[in-house]
């Protein structure tokens, strides 16, 4: 069974593990850490309760005044295309919005269709890119806004 729940300081090794399976340049065990110990942030965890309880997926957002930027989001390979994702991204959602958020924004590589697709299922739109945004390989990021959250 997966369920979801907050993410704290104590989580961040596991977290940082994800990141490693799911991204060419990880951040580091100490950007996780520093994000989930700040009242400016949430991040959501996705847990198989039936593997132990272990981290399989994450997705953190920044919240700045009445805007939440959503910084990563990541599901364990052996994990994806159950749903899991697109379950994280709208309990997220709905976190944010009980704490004032009324627009959200993202950037996803412009190749990774099956993640535009998600977001634009969510209410994200796209309104431009950022010229080579991501490295390892470099690529540019389709920036996209929600802002009827």
């Amino acid at each position: 069974m997966i369920t979801f729940r907050k993410m704290v300081p104590e989580d961040c090794d596991a977290v940082a593990e994800v990141e490693k399976q799911c991204f060419s340049t990880p951040w580091s065990r100490e950007s996780f850490w520093r994000d989930a110990s700040s009242s400016d942030t949430y991040y959501l965890l996705a847990i198989d309760e039936e593997a132990d309880n272990k981290v399989i997926g994450y997705v953190g957002c920044w919240i700045l005044a009445y805007e939440g930027s959503i910084t990563n989001v990541a599901i364990a390979p052996e994990y994806r295309r159950q749903g899991i994702g697109r379950q994280m991204l709208l309990k997220l959602i709905e976190e944010v919005k009980a704490r004032g958020v009324t627009a959200m924004t993202l950037e996803a590589r412009v190749s990774n269709t099956p993640a535009i697709k998600l977001y634009e299922g969510l209410g994200f739109r796209s309104v431009g890119q950022r010229p080579k945004y991501y490295t390892s390989p470099v690529e540019d990021a389709e920036i996209m806004w929600n802002t009827h959250i």
